[in-house]
């Protein structure tokens, strides 16, 4: 008899085992998060060794990939909330119904981005002010990344999917296997084609990654349970996904655009400035993989609380997946204040760039709470059907404050790396405290 996932009992929740569910969760999916990044560090780090020369080349062809695949990401977002929703409404037959939706989405939306970058890359990089030689070169490399674009979200689509049936460990086991074949692919193909061999590289293991992940969803033992056999398709429709979707989409592309303005500004500051910045914004973003984790863990929570009609629970899991960020961050900040030296010294053997990071770090160890607990607090929302209250919220802190703010800190107050990461830190907190205060109004309407 085929495995039924059913919602987590309130009773449960309350004695303690809320958390142990967002952990159960959270942790799987942190270690997925960290497999994408890890395939582009292996990428970054055999180019740099076998062919250094075409660094530039790679990091401009993944650029404009890089953006469409955040922007869309975030537009699959709704396979996990819906997914989630209808179990716990007592129909996880529909899921089924959910992810074959969200996989149709997934090959159009790449299917349309891949032809996109592929004709359009060199063109673009072009016309921002790179060399043309340069640009030309780094576009061959971006017209072979192109062709993984529609893999690739197939595959995130899936992995969402199995997040939302609480069965993340099939995607997380993928996605490292995808990079040990990633790696030894690398150093197969690099010293002979450079970038365009990497980039060849990610295309055959992300379409393992799509392979692979569609063949456990098809045919696991939960198969029947979630209505893998069914051949008609149930409630909720593509038009519930794309709702959900497309606010997700808007709020990873500012997020990203956001980012891109504050690191032009950290290279108005210098060479070691920028360098400097850059470690420290790839520090956070290996600690933001466990937010990120715990984001879906609770908005994997407060979707099926809200498909069951219990609004008690979907408040107490929106608040523990909060409270849990900022226990954890708080743990991972002091781990970073204690080991800011050797961390920077193993990125970097300049000792100024070193010491620019060292006195980044006791800000940057402040910003984690804040910025894990903002992306718990949309995913929580968004799990409410709170959709585009979230990408209201990041304009006005991302796109709006923080690049007025970093270059008042960073450049015009001459702060530095540290001015840009202050500028981080209170656009954080206006987030996370705008999307809690929503979340609170919202749960004392509940009542």
């Amino acid at each position: 008899m085929p495995e039924v996932v059913v919602a987590a009992d309130p009773a449960t929740a309350a004695r303690g085992g809320l958390v142990g569910a967002l952990l159960r969760l959270g942790v799987p999916v942190a270690v997925a998060r960290l497999g994408i990044m890890g395939m582009s560090i292996a990428d970054t780090v055999v180019v740099g060794r076998y062919a250094p020369g075409e660094l530039a080349h790679q990091a401009l062809g993944w650029a404009p990939t890089g953006v469409l695949l955040v922007a869309a990401i975030g537009l699959l977002t709704g396979v996990q909330v819906l997914a989630a929703r209808v179990i716990g409404e007592g129909r996880p037959s529909a899921a089924w119904s959910v992810w074959r939706r969200g996989v149709s989405i997934a090959v159009v939306a790449g299917g349309v981005g891949a032809v996109a970058i592929a004709s359009g890359a060199a063109w673009l990089l072009g016309a921002v002010g790179i060399e043309a030689e340069l640009a030309e070169r780094s576009g061959r490399v971006a017209r072979v990344l192109a062709i993984s674009i529609p893999f690739h979200l197939v595959y995130v689509a899936s992995a969402f999917f199995l997040e939302a049936i609480r069965k993340p460990l099939a995607s997380t086991v993928v996605i490292w296997v995808a990079n040990l074949m990633n790696l030894a692919l690398n150093l197969a193909w690099v010293p002979a084609h450079g970038a365009v061999g990497s980039a060849w590289a990610t295309v055959v293991a992300r379409g393992f990654m799509a392979l692979a992940v569609v063949g456990w969803v098809l045919f696991s033992r939960d198969a029947v349970a979630f209505g893998v056999r069914e051949r008609v398709l149930a409630a909720p429709g593509a038009r519930a996904l794309l709702r959900i979707g497309a606010a997700a989409a808007a709020s990873h592309a500012i997020e990203m655009a956001a980012f891109a303005a504050m690191t032009v500004i950290a290279g108005r500051l210098g060479s070691a400035s920028v360098a400097a910045y850059q470690i420290v914004l790839n520090v956070l973003a290996l600690v933001f993989m466990v937010a990120l984790g715990l984001g879906t863990a609770t908005s994997v929570l407060v979707s099926e609380a809200i498909g069951r009609g219990d609004l008690p629970a979907a408040r107490r899991a929106g608040w523990a997946g909060l409270g849990l960020n900022t226990g954890f961050m708080a743990l991972a900040g002091a781990v970073l204040l204690l080991l800011a030296g050797p961390i920077a010294h193993a990125y970097t053997t300049d000792s100024a760039i070193a010491a620019v990071v060292v006195a980044s770090a006791a800000i940057a160890a402040i910003v984690l709470a804040p910025d894990g607990g903002q992306v718990v607090m949309a995913q929580a929302l968004r799990a409410r059907g709170d959709n585009w209250f979230p990408t209201g919220s990041h304009v006005l802190a991302y796109a709006l404050v923080m690049p007025a703010l970093g270059w008042w800190l960073a450049e015009a107050r001459g702060g530095g790396v540290p001015g840009l990461l202050q500028a981080i830190l209170l656009a954080s907190l206006l987030s996370c405290a705008v999307l809690a205060a929503r979340f609170g109004a919202l749960a004392r309407a509940d009542r």
